[in-house]
């Protein structure tokens, strides 16, 4: 038995070593290829996060303003290029008996060549600035972003509380190259 797995081992270590003409030749070539994976260069249109990292976090997020949740459709805009916090009030202005929950469409337009995805934050049942945990997310890969959220009164009669919120949005880069000439644009839609 011993001898058999010499006669293996000594095979084996002859076939493929260099210099032996019962080498294979394309194990020959396999073994002085060389390893060019590691030196490929990186895509261009990669976005590097220094570039499209502004830095900023929740507790820096621009306001956008105020808008009512359960009355009116008003709208704020917003624009910029990096990853980006926004916020905005969300008021109830319907006093009524009856319930009108609050509502509030966001939407985000990617410039041409590159794209950003939206993330909304609102605590629906405390009126605290909500930061970690995502209410709504929008992902595409070309076309709009959208989030509708919706929270506070159901049913038939008003709830006898204020459910203004403020709302969190968050802007991440995905893709593309960043730059202050390729703006997205952020629109925020209160009771639509």
């Amino acid at each position: 038995m011993r001898c058999l797995l010499a006669l293996v081992l000594v095979g084996c270590a002859t076939a493929g070593a260099p210099g032996n003409p019962k080498a294979d030749a394309s194990q020959q070539q396999q073994m002085d290829a060389p390893h060019q994976q590691f030196d490929a260069p990186k895509s261009i249109d990669a976005p590097s996060q220094a570039t499209c990292n502004s830095g900023m976090t929740c507790a820096q997020a621009m306001s956008v303003g105020t808008v009512s949740g359960d009355t009116g459709a008003d709208s704020k805009t917003a624009m910029g290029y990096e990853s980006s916090w926004f916020n905005v009030r969300v008021t109830e202005n319907d006093s009524s008996v009856f319930a009108t929950p609050m509502n509030l469409t966001v939407n985000l337009t990617s410039p041409t060549g590159v794209n950003f995805d939206l993330y909304v934050y609102v605590n629906t049942g405390s009126d605290v600035t909500e930061c970690t945990t995502v209410s709504g997310q929008s992902m595409m890969t070309s076309g709009t972003d959208q989030v509708h959220l919706s929270w506070g009164e159901s049913g038939t009669f008003s709830n006898g509380a204020d459910d203004s919120r403020t709302v969190s949005i968050e802007v991440r880069p995905v893709s593309g190259s960043c730059s202050s000439g390729s703006q997205f644009t952020l629109v925020v839609y209160g009771d639509l």
